[in-house]
């Protein structure tokens, strides 16, 4: 069984020598995810009406460890949207839908306070199948991104420069 943090625990869904540490255009180092109990991800920007969702979300989610992410208003619900799951059984995600920048990040502060103060090897377990389903989700989507990226990111350029 491999070691996760202090505990011992069958984390056969996190993938230590991933595509020799790879995840198609992802470099990942292993070490961060084993030692922690979940990722604090702080996207590129809090504060546009739209989400960007870049390689700092799609690490974890690819080594299959659970996530809090500081991000825009609605980030949460886009990544639902795009078929991911969250953690909303286990730690309060309303702070999604607070349009205030710096009221959001307080309540994010409070939940990451909170899980802190929780057994969090009971979260991680029950973490895992959250974990697991963003995984496959995340490759089963991979060679449709692939194919659209150029398009989308043209039809991005266009609207916002």
């Amino acid at each position: 069984e491999p070691t996760f943090g202090p505990l011992v625990l069958d984390r056969s869904n996190l993938k230590q020598e991933l595509f020799r540490r790879e995840w198609g255009e992802i470099y990942i180092e292993p070490a961060p995810y084993i030692d922690t109990y979940f990722s604090l991800v702080t996207e590129t920007v809090c504060d546009y009406p739209y989400s960007l969702r870049s390689e700092k979300i799609y690490k974890p989610m690819a080594m299959g460890h659970p996530f809090v992410a500081v991000a825009n208003r609605g980030f949460y619900c886009d990544l639902h949207h795009a078929g991911y799951k969250t953690f909303g059984h286990l730690i309060d995600e309303s702070f999604d839908a607070i349009d205030n920048n710096q009221d959001r990040l307080d309540r994010i502060i409070r939940v990451v306070q909170d899980l802190c103060t929780q057994d969090l090897r009971a979260f991680l377990i029950a973490a895992q199948e959250t974990c697991v389903y963003n995984q496959q989700h995340m490759r089963q989507q991979a060679p449709e991104i692939r194919a659209g990226f150029p398009a989308q990111f043209q039809a991005f350029l266009d609207q916002h420069l």
